[in-house]
């Protein structure tokens, strides 16, 4: 049962401590530090034996200790101020609430901002926090479910990855907020800048498989199996300068038959998501950065399955590959039935081009700014691109012609080529 207490004054809080303390000299026994209620609070004035029923009686400093005192199932409140640490959540869910606490990461390698690792952590949430200084991510998630993930800023993490090639960087890094192996979870009103890159959902790499280990993907992974069902609404990624703003790719080599193509969704995939008028402009735009999407959905190797995702309403703009991109790149692989709907599409593919970092993008020899971009070395199917607002770009629509599905009532607006399909590279 959740606690509740009635506001008091100072001087009724103050008669409190000293009938506390009488108690305690008259019985020469020492007054017991009061006991874990399912509500915590820190502020970096807490101390321990503190009542803990507000910010100004707070029983924690640290954001960590409040974690490893907590039973399962505890509202931890942070109250305002800089706390310099990495958290991590593991064997129970807790509600992380900021009020006005921004988390300054140490600088040290590999840190992450927040954590939550493993299964136990589902239902937990994070809501209101800056989060700054990662090496790696800023938020990282992993084997884990229906977590929220709500109005906070990450700014300025995964910064061991900046100023490093996607390719050198071993394609992605952490970015700035992870889900791996995450399931049913909302990830809602977020704002990403100066990180590597934004929002990065994946569904684990699994020891032994392609990716794995050294020279893996910039980042290591606990558990592996599908990222499906989650809702990214209404967060901002702006100024990501060295990766993409939203990104959607599969690096589970068992996701799919790496012979056919067909998923295996028990086993890993990135499926059934829905990216939802959220605004992603200005990411990977830095010199050498290699280019990065607005939005990606992505299957890099055989065997990954990044398909059926939904990707509506969303505004992207200046991005360094075209705004919203879907690429697969080798046999074996499924990003069939991904939906691109009702988005505003302006500008984008503005240094995708490796060979002289101009416009284009160089996986599929496609040259110019470009709105939406599918391009794969298989056939690809039941894609639907429909009702998009696509402007100002050398090619609206740029697809291989082995791309199928639903091109209808899209508007174009001062782009020199509305459709383009092209030969498979």
């Amino acid at each position: 049962m959740r606690r509740t207490f009635k506001r008091r004054g100072p001087a009724a809080i103050a008669g409190v401590f000293a009938l506390m303390g009488g108690m305690a000299a008259g019985s020469g026994v020492a007054a017991a530090a009061p006991s874990v209620s399912s509500q915590l609070f820190v502020s970096p004035s807490g101390s321990i034996g503190s009542p803990d029923f507000s910010c100004q009686t707070a029983a924690y400093d640290t954001i960590g200790a409040a974690v490893a005192a907590a039973p399962g199932g505890s509202k931890i409140t942070v109250c305002p101020g800089t706390y310099d640490e990495s958290v991590t959540v593991t064997g129970k869910s807790l509600q992380l609430i900021s009020q006005g606490a921004t988390i300054g990461v140490p600088d040290t390698p590999n840190s992450q901002g927040v954590v939550f690792m493993g299964p136990k952590t589902a239902g937990s949430s994070l809501a209101g926090f800056t989060v700054t200084g990662a090496q790696a991510e800023g938020f990282y998630a992993d084997g884990t479910s229906d977590l929220t993930i709500s109005g906070n800023r990450i700014i300025g993490n995964d910064l061991s990855c900046q100023n490093v090639t996607a390719a050198a960087a071993g394609n992605d890094c952490g970015e700035g907020l992870h889900l791996d192996a995450v399931t049913n979870s909302r990830i809602t009103g977020n704002y990403m800048t100066g990180n590597t890159g934004g929002i990065l959902m994946t569904d684990g790499v699994p020891p032994g498989s392609i990716g794995a280990g050294p020279g893996g993907f910039g980042f290591t992974t606990q558990y592996s199996g599908p990222s499906s069902g989650n809702l990214i609404a209404d967060n901002r990624a702006i100024d990501n300068l060295w990766d993409c703003g939203i990104t959607l790719p599969s690096h589970n080599s068992f996701a799919a038959n790496p012979a056919t193509g067909v998923p295996d969704p028990s086993a890993g995939g990135v499926y059934d998501n829905t990216v939802i008028d959220n605004v992603s402009t200005g990411n990977a735009t830095a010199a050498g950065s290699g280019g990065g999407a607005g939005i990606l959905i992505a299957a890099p190797f055989p065997g990954t399955a990044s398909y059926d995702n939904v990707v509506k309403d969303n505004s992207v703009e200046g991005n360094g590959l075209a705004g919203i991109t879907i690429h697969s790149h080798a046999p074996g692989q499924d990003v069939n039935g991904n939906q691109i709907i009702g988005n505003i599409v302006g500008k984008n593919a503005l240094n995708g081009n490796s060979a002289d970092g101009g416009p284009g993008d160089s996986d599929f020899n496609a040259l110019g700014t470009i709105g939406i971009l599918v391009g794969s070395v298989t056939p690809v199917t039941g894609t639907v691109i429909a009702g998009n607002q696509i402007s100002d770009n050398s090619t609206g629509v740029w697809t291989t012609n082995n791309v199928s599905g639903d091109f209808s009532r899209n508007l174009f607006f001062a782009d020199n080529v509305a459709v383009s399909n092209n030969n498979t590279p």
